[in-house]
């Protein structure tokens, strides 16, 4: 679905001050803000300028383990790289290296877990601090009670602030009256419709890089009200290469950065977007610069990628005007959304005279979830 601002289910809430624009965000949106409009409408809406959800976790694929593990048979605890509750009591894991199965006992929090040694005589073995540990199922043993957890292990509440979006508009009593004798002068709903078409554009920078102001700005009046963006959500999966290195090879360094975002429990079947700053994704339509099939009578060419499909998802590739130049992300659609606070989606609110002007503001208020970003990736320079 396109993104016009407004939540899936609250579709018909009208704006609480103003005149509602999401029939031009929607026209807007696959031009000037195409990430957004790839996303689409979420289906939440947020109920306060503080927005709190549960983390969706996925179960990882592997975990790993931040201390050394010695070789023994007693129960071990070890801590490991913030996917302790993406795991369950009862899990289990397997040392690649020696073949050993560990079984969870208990998770202490995100970053520390204890395990059983020796599952079933598979033998103990060691590990190194940095290695992986492989994520079986989970086991259970008959009729036990309930653990009093969900199975996937939701964690910490997550919130984020809703961000305040005020675009003001105002041309002066002069201006209009000689707009109105002189082609070419720009009229106040010229500079009305250039507002709108700065708000989808606007919202995406935010969406992308977004931060918090550190001050308490909630319901107060001498402070901007900004939000948390997907950049700085992705801290895990958070890579640095040489600009050289992955102009020379992008499919490599895409491919390293993807198969870690894999292991926190990324999915193939999973909708994802690399989203690329300008070298970037010019070094990614380099790729197929080796696959150009044309003659010497034509008289177009084309080096473009749009679309991407590496050995861990396939994939939609967009330039982003958003991002540095040398940077990229790796998102999939369906853990990121942007919600808009009830009745504060994108509106037109026409002001009253206050001296010789006319005036008005658009205004929107909204934040975005972000769920499981250990399992989405950044690579930058």
């Amino acid at each position: 679905m396109p993104f016009t601002g407004l939540s899936t289910n609250r579709l018909f809430t009208p704006n609480a001050i103003g005149e509602d624009i999401s029939p031009i965000i929607a026209t807007l949106a696959p031009i000037e803000a195409p990430f957004l409009d790839w996303l689409g409408d979420s289906g939440a809406v947020a109920l306060s300028t503080k927005h709190e959800y549960f983390m969706d976790y996925m179960r990882p694929n592997y975990v790993i383990a931040s201390t050394a593990i010695a070789s023994a048979t007693a129960a071990t605890a070890f801590q490991v790289n913030g996917l302790g509750e993406a795991l369950v009591v009862g899990s289990l894991l397997e040392n690649e290296t020696s073949a050993e199965i560990l079984q969870v006992a208990s998770i202490v929090g995100p970053n520390s877990i204890a395990v059983t040694r020796n599952y079933d005589g598979s033998g103990v073995g060691s590990l190194a601090a940095g290695g992986q540990l492989y994520v079986r199922g989970p086991a259970g043993v008959e009729g036990q009670d309930h653990s009093g957890q969900h199975t996937a292990r939701p964690g910490s509440r997550q919130a984020n602030t809703v961000g305040l979006f005020n675009i003001p508009i105002a041309v002066s009593g002069t201006q209009l009256a000689i707009a109105r004798n002189t082609l070419g002068l720009e009229s106040y709903d010229d500079s009305l419709a250039k507002a709108f078409r700065q708000v989808p554009s606007d919202l995406e920078k935010e969406v992308i890089r977004g931060v918090l102001n550190n001050t308490n700005s909630l319901g107060t009046s001498s402070a901007t009200r900004t939000m948390k963006g997907i950049r700085s959500f992705i801290t895990a999966v958070n890579s640095q290469v040489a600009a050289t290195s992955f102009a020379a090879n992008p499919h490599k360094y895409i491919g390293d950065t993807w198969e870690q975002a894999y292991q926190n429990g990324a999915s193939d079947a999973e909708t994802w977007a690399i989203v690329a700053g300008r070298t970037f994704f010019r070094n990614i339509s380099d790729l197929n610069d080796t696959k150009v099939t044309d003659t010497n009578a034509s008289e177009q060419f084309k080096r473009v990628i749009r679309n991407y499909e590496g050995p861990f998802g396939r994939c939609t590739v967009f330039l982003s005007r958003v991002l540095p130049a040398t940077e990229l992300m790796i998102i999939p659609r369906e853990r990121v959304k942007v919600v808009p606070l009830t009745g504060r989606s994108f509106a037109y609110q026409e002001l009253g005279l206050s001296g010789d002007n006319k005036k008005g503001q658009v205004i929107g208020e909204y934040t975005t979830e972000v769920h499981h970003a250990d399992a989405m990736a950044r690579l930058r320079v």
